[in-house]
């Protein structure tokens, strides 16, 4: 790789370039002397990463990635800090919900980026609301990713192809695309359903044949067979290997449907941090009742039955009702989420059960809930997700290693820096190095 950089210059020179197009070949900043978990495969760890503009451009040894700096490149010491992809918020209400609990648009993303989140998957984005994200780019106040999901009833209320009018993940920056609809299929744990199958499988092929990845909130068994089935109706009317379904919580699952999730390419989409405190609630004891503890947050057997599997907050409802206070906004941190996954403690400290205990996942497991697979969960996986040359440079700084430290330990990691698109967007106060905040 010492090589690699004297090449490029000469090629570029018998091109004609002029210098200002050969000097950024040099990396903007290069992060070095650290532990750079990837989350790829092929190169799990590294120690150094730089990165040109917004994207990454090495990712490897020091002696290499360091080589690669030029005249106006920021190397940082990380000092033995670890570096990680930024991580994906999978579903989500910070922007339009925050409002409702006394949160600026402006407060919620500062909040989400403090806590090392650099994109998020709102998901309940209606025409309204999507005016005022893209307001809000415009402004330059957008300053993680936000995929949309764009509802087509809430409730009982159907809100009709309203979103037919715009393009499927079109990026309309590198901030903000409409991903996919949203539709709600049940509520009150899965004591009211808001769909006729006919009706549903009508909706459902509507979006599918227009090219639109469906998202539904599916919390009880019966919900989510009436949801495959109606996906079942769509592939058999338009057949797509790779449409990415999403089911939203699937807190209860059968054996047999989560078979026929991975037949059918469903992505489970859940929240550690349930059921939580509301394992005393009535409309959990109901749900049950409907089934038994061996059906509810089946995280473990999702995993391991090869359903693609994101993570995600319920930022702020889920984060409120078992724990939190709006004026505080004390939780919500993906390092607690991942403490969650791996212990099936709750937000309060509520002792898990043996069937909580029984679906605890590891700790790269839970990682990947909140990178890779979530970046795949939005069909972003070539650019997101991972640290690899190519992909944005959107990462988090965190003071400690989540795979090595004692899982009690987990969420007391500190974020020390979000950088989205190679630009810091946060640095922790006791960070004294300039360099890094840059």
């Amino acid at each position: 790789m010492r090589r690699a950089v004297p090449v490029l210059l000469a090629c570029l020179a018998v091109l004609n370039l002029p210098p200002d197009e050969i000097s950024p070949a040099a990396p903007d900043v290069v992060y070095h002397n650290g532990v750079v978990l990837t989350m790829e495969p092929a190169q799990p760890r590294a120690q150094a990463i730089a990165v040109l503009r917004d994207r990454i451009t090495a990712v490897g040894r020091d002696e290499d990635v360091v080589a690669l700096a030029g005249r106006t490149t920021r190397v940082v010491n990380l000092r033995g800090r670890t570096v990680m992809p930024g991580f994906i918020d999978s579903h989500a209400h910070w922007i339009g919900d925050g409002e409702m609990v006394g949160y600026s648009p402006e407060a919620a993303i500062d909040a989400a980026l403090r806590r090392g989140w650099t994109s998020i998957n709102e998901q309940f984005v209606d025409d309204p609301r999507f005016a005022r994200l893209l307001a809000l780019d415009r402004a330059g106040g957008l300053r993680l990713r936000v995929n949309a999901y764009l509802p087509v009833n809430y409730e009982d209320d159907k809100f009709g192809g309203w979103y037919l009018g715009l393009e499927p993940r079109h990026s309309y920056s590198p901030h903000l695309r409409p991903a996919g609809v949203k539709l709600f299929l049940d509520h009150d744990w899965g004591t009211t359903f808001h769909w006729s199958q006919a009706e549903l499988n009508t909706y459902v092929l509507v979006a599918h044949r227009n090219g639109w990845q469906v998202s539904a909130h599916a919390v009880s068994a019966g919900a989510l067979d009436q949801y495959l089935t109606a996906i079942a109706s769509a592939l058999a009317a338009r057949p797509d290997p790779d449409a990415r379904w999403r089911a939203e919580h699937v807190v209860q699952v059968r054996d047999d449907q989560l078979a026929r999730m991975r037949e059918l390419g469903v992505i489970a989409s859940i929240q550690p941090g349930l059921p939580g405190e509301s394992a005393k609630e009535a409309g959990f004891s109901a749900l049950v009742a409907r089934g038994s503890t061996g059906w509810i947050a089946r995280w473990r057997d999702l995993v391991d039955s090869g359903v693609r599997t994101i993570g995600s907050t319920d930022m702020p409802w889920l984060v409120l009702v078992l724990g939190g206070h709006a004026t505080e906004l004390p939780h919500a941190s993906p390092l607690e989420a991942v403490h969650q996954a791996v212990t099936r403690q709750s937000y309060l400290g509520r002792a898990p059960e043996d069937w909580q205990l029984a679906q605890r996942l590891t700790v790269e497991q839970a990682l990947r809930l909140f990178t890779g697979d979530a970046a795949h969960g939005t069909f972003e996986e070539d650019v997101k997700g991972s640290l690899a040359p190519g992909k944005y440079a959107d990462l988090v700084i965190l003071s400690a290693d989540p795979t090595s430290v004692a899982v009690d330990a987990l969420p007391g990691i500190e974020v020390l820096a979000t950088v989205v698109g190679g630009r810091t967007e946060h640095c922790a106060e006791r960070v004294m190095d300039a360099n890094m905040c840059s």
